[in-house]
């Protein structure tokens, strides 16, 4: 993962995703990125493409919604489609919720006051997802299929930057047009 971690960070800072990163309800931000064996994937979505709310959950319904959203978030799966021929396993996958609810991450109270921990909670929320996989055979892994639209039916479009290989690109995936060319 260490060398894909410059790979993403250049991809996420590059002009072309500065200019679209902007939190809009609907649009997810997915970047992608193949550096040898090595796939990296990482998903920024507003909270409410999720679960229908931004705000820290009050209800137990809330608190449910979050934790099954943070669940599905980690079953890759579900989510994506890579061609079996390239053999790629889930080695990794990391997801950064602003109020984390399950036992994964960091617990929201650890050992300072609430009002101090840094959210903004009045704002906008994101959800952060990271995945990274090793393929046994990269030089198949030629597609992406998403899925998150039909997981997240409020996730309406996803917004691509990828860096392989064969070259940079950008894209637009919705329910319907749902691969990436990689």
């Amino acid at each position: 993962m260490n060398r894909l971690l410059p790979a993403l960070l250049a991809l996420a800072l590059s002009p072309a995703v500065m200019a679209h990163g902007a939190h809009e309800h609907g649009v997810a931000d997915l970047e992608v990125a193949v550096d040898g064996s090595q796939l990296a994937i990482a998903l920024k979505t507003p909270l409410d493409n999720l679960v229908g709310f931004e705000h820290e959950p009050r209800t137990a319904a809330q608190k449910k919604a979050l934790a099954d959203a943070e669940t599905r978030l980690r079953d890759f799966p579900a989510l994506f489609v890579l061609p079996a021929a390239a053999g790629c396993a889930l080695t990794d996958v990391s997801v950064e919720s602003p109020w984390p609810q399950g036992d994964h991450g960091h617990a929201h109270d650890h050992g300072h006051k609430h009002d101090d921990h840094g959210h903004d909670h009045g704002a906008h929320s994101d959800m952060h997802v990271e995945y990274v996989l090793e393929c046994a055979n990269p030089a198949a892994l030629n597609e992406l299929q998403s899925r998150l639209g039909e997981a997240f039916p409020r996730m309406e479009r996803v917004r691509v930057q990828s860096a392989t290989p064969r070259g940079q690109g950008s894209a637009t995936l919705t329910r319907t047009r749902n691969k990436l060319p990689l």
